[in-house]
């Protein structure tokens, strides 16, 4: 049984995700959250290993978290004149969504057509990789 454990983001780094391949299934464990703070369950599905068609890797940005980022940062350093812990609180959560709007995610897609995407941050690209070849 091979495991492969990530982290699905800087502000919720206590919470991982797994993936697990056995000889007849593929395990996926995917925390979810909202607004990338507060967390809400996890997503799980068990794909029998005969069913993955096809396994495959990009890497891509997203957009518009980058822009919210910049903007955050830009209204983060205004803070700072009128008060250095909101300023920094404000930085540190641009700072966050510039990181993560980088995205690697990897698809595995089964014979009757149904895809599961699994995002990885841009830290855990080798994980990613991993779990391709796996």
């Amino acid at each position: 049984m091979n495991t492969i454990s990530y982290m699905t983001g800087l502000l919720t780094f206590y919470l991982k995700g797994e993936i697990t391949v056995d000889q007849n299934f593929l395990k996926l464990k995917i925390p979810n959250t909202i607004l990338a703070l507060i967390p809400l369950g996890a997503r799980k599905d068990n794909v029998p290993v005969q069913q993955v068609a096809t396994v495959s890797s990009s890497f891509k940005l997203l957009f518009k978290r980058l822009l919210v980022g910049i903007v955050l940062l830009l209204l983060g350093l205004y803070l700072f004149t009128e008060s250095i812990v909101a300023g920094l609180i404000v930085v540190i959560w641009a700072a966050c969504n510039i990181i993560t709007s980088f995205l690697t995610e990897l698809l595995v897609t089964t014979t009757s057509g149904m895809d599961y995407y699994i995002p990885f941050l841009i830290f855990e690209k080798a994980k990613a990789s991993q779990a391709e070849e796996m």
